[in-house]
């Protein structure tokens, strides 16, 4: 009997599967182009035989728009001569619907039956707007390749070549990051193909740097979006060790007993409330070419579940508590992205791992924790952890290095998510020269930073209990700013802080055509990366002043 129930089990999935190839075929078959007028028949752009499925190979091409006209790239034109003008007879029939970010699928013009994304590049050269911030002819060329290859992949397509527009490392980084998908727990039978991506014309090596940039981007989406029952910081140091060692990155893993010998109280009083144990990660990438000197140092929080601590968060905050990991990834990432392009340039990070958990063991508000330096801070939110692990952080790494610049990354207040938007991440610098060198960077790649003001005004709140040091909160709404007093007060070198929230979590709504707006960003690896690869190729490596001169971002 039981023989018998399994045996028709099998048979009818057996059934309900070829009932939806079959309905799969009938709808690829059916995909009608958008026509200026509707009350016209719409012509049918998608010439898929009806004796089998389509072509699981496809290329993106770009399209330039001049007013109501369009023109082709050199790609685009040269595959037009060869269909004998079908991408211009195409290209009229969908002139009403195609702008910058979209993208339509033809199947009749090349000869191997594969598809064509028809992608919009914006104007061929787009007016600079320094008030923007951005290069605009670059970041158009990320938002059409990635509608592009996001419109292929969605229809099956495993095989893509991409026009590169001029721009191949910008076509590059976008084609990996559209391509990505996050399915570590997806059943082997609803997995997605990995798609294999290829350049049309262009320079190769620019190419190759912008698919080293999408792909380690892409890991730092992947540490983020994985569950923190899963990416603990056991997990965390684990995926560390298992990536960065073999690219020749020094990989140190340093348990709660060394962490309690250093006497760092403020990142185990976070750590406390939770039965994970605490670690704390020291990487080191050292080039041959520039093995002497003073480092760049990089601190990041690894919270890799924040749960407010007895501050509880909501619900809905609590969703994205897996991504407050996010300056650990990015910097780890960027690691990455240095150690395959041989960047020359010596960089160290400093991150601590651990989780904000509620338990009768966790931080109370009213409590009072000293730093590594002898600080001693009151507790008044047990929602703002980061800045106290990255306090023993840049204390134990200024104090162990002697870096030439200290740059911090973290996902530390909702408030500069409230002022950008998601539009950019926040910026506070002590020196001017490396924040010109990083605004460069966020236009180069696209992600932009902003600078908000690090002035005493804000200092004075957290300072103004005769009782201690210092407070983690104070009473000023400008949660920010709060934040990079309180940190400026660990710093002696020049230094940048980096405050990632708004940018690095859930892209949501807003997400350009590359990013999938219901996962992790990772965002700003690239920014982040360019920065320290832009600093290494001027010439600008740290020397014995222990710090970074004007001449190094001009």
């Amino acid at each position: 009997m039981a023989f018998t129930k399994l045996f028709f089990s099998v048979r009818l999935l057996c059934i309900e599967a070829n009932f939806a190839r079959t309905v799969l075929r009938s709808y690829s078959g059916t995909l009608e182009a958008p026509a200026c007028n509707k009350n016209e028949d719409k012509p049918k752009t998608d010439k898929t035989s009806a004796s089998g499925p389509p072509s699981r190979k496809g290329v993106v091409l770009g399209v330039y728009e001049e007013g109501e006209k369009f023109s082709l790239t050199p790609a685009a034109e040269e595959i037009n001569q060869k269909s004998g003008g079908k991408l211009c007879k195409h290209l009229n029939e969908l002139s009403c619907e195609l702008r910058l970010g979209k993208s339509f699928v033809v199947t009749d013009v090349v000869t191997d039956g594969g598809s064509v994304a028809l992608a919009s590049l914006g104007p061929r050269d787009p007016p600079h707007d320094p008030q923007e911030g951005l290069d605009e002819a670059k970041e158009n060329v990320r938002v059409g390749v990635g509608a592009g290859v996001s419109c292929l992949r969605s229809r099956g397509v495993i095989d893509i070549a991409v026009d590169v527009a001029g721009h191949p490392r910008a076509a590059a980084e976008a084609a990996h990051l559209a391509a990505w998908t996050f399915q570590e727990f997806k059943s082997t039978v609803g997995r997605k193909s990995e798609v294999r991506l290829s350049a049309l014309g262009g320079d190769r090596e620019e190419w190759s740097s912008g698919v080293v940039l999408g792909e380690s981007q892409n890991w730092a989406r992947y540490l983020c979006d994985m569950p923190a029952n899963v990416m603990t910081p056991a997990g965390l140091a684990q995926e560390a060790l298992d990536v960065l060692c073999p690219l020749g990155v020094q990989v140190l893993v340093r348990e709660r007993k060394w962490a309690e010998a250093q006497r760092m109280e403020t990142f185990l009083s976070v750590a406390r409330g939770s039965c994970e144990p605490p670690l704390l990660l020291e990487c080191h990438y050292r080039p041959e070419a520039d093995a002497h000197g003073p480092p760049v140092l990089l601190a990041a929080t690894g919270v890799t579940f924040d749960s407010g601590g007895l501050c509880l968060k909501s619900r809905t905050q609590m969703s994205e508590g897996r991504g407050c990991m996010s300056g650990a990834a990015v910097v780890l990432a960027a690691l990455r992205a240095l150690a395959l392009a041989k960047a020359a340039i010596n960089v160290s990070a400093i991150i601590p791992l651990c989780e904000n958990m509620v338990s009768g063991q966790c931080l109370k508000v009213g409590d009072v924790v000293t730093v590594l330096n002898g600080t001693r801070v009151q507790i008044e939110d047990t929602d703002m952890e980061g800045r106290l692990l990255l306090a023993d952080a840049l204390v134990y790494g200024q104090t162990l290095l002697k870096p030439a610049l200290v740059l911090d990354v973290a996902a530390l207040t909702q408030g500069v998510a409230l002022a950008t938007g998601g539009g950019a991440f926040g910026c506070f610098s002590n020196s001017d020269s490396a924040w010109s060198g990083l605004r460069g960077a966020g236009a180069e790649t696209g992600d932009r930073p902003w600078r908000l003001p690090l002035w005493a005004y804000y200092g004075r709140d957290i300072q103004a209990d005769p009782a201690v040091d210092l407070k983690n909160r104070g009473s000023c709404t400008a949660s920010p700013c709060v934040g990079a007093a309180f940190l400026k007060n660990f710093i002696c070198a020049d230094w940048m802080h980096l405050d990632i929230t708004g940018v690095s979590k859930l892209a949501h709504a807003r997400a350009p055509p590359y990013l999938d707006p219901l996962r992790m960003t990772g965002r700003p690896t690239r920014t982040l990366a360019t920065f320290l690869t832009n600093t290494a190729g001027l010439g600008a490596r740290p020397g014995s002043s222990g710090k970074l001169g004007n001449e190094t971002f001009k």
